[in-house]
């Protein structure tokens, strides 16, 4: 993580934002985010469901959990930072990344093709 002070940056901003959570939560998220950073809030909606993927198809309940909160937290941090004037973010920059995320959106194009649906 970053400590040097510098230009907000995507990293910087989720670093900022992670200080206070629980350091179980935090570990889990640096790994799923990390190579997607450079994709902006879209890369971590990406990663967002990579980890909810993970999570669903995971055998270990504890793991599973913590992967779960960190896809949950991920997807949050996307939509915060995306409305973030700090970041060049607004509600309606917000909004149009929840409307491209969403069911209808990516959410929908990996979770719900009959190929890859769990019942």
């Amino acid at each position: 993580m970053p400590a040097e002070p510098g230009p907000l940056t995507l990293e910087t901003w989720l670093a900022g934002r992670l200080e206070s959570a629980p350091p179980e939560l935090a570990e889990a998220v640096w790994p799923l985010v990390r190579g997607r950073l450079a994709e902006g809030e879209e890369g971590l909606v990406h990663a967002a469901l990579d980890a909810l993927a993970d999570a669903a198809e995971g055998e270990e309940a504890r793991a599973g959990a913590v992967t779960l909160l960190a896809a949950d937290a991920i997807l949050t941090y996307a939509l915060e930072a995306a409305a973030d004037p700090a970041l060049g973010g607004s509600a309606a920059r917000a909004c149009r990344l929840a409307e491209r995320a969403g069911p209808d959106g990516l959410i929908g194009e990996r979770f719900n093709n009959d190929s890859t649906r769990r019942r």
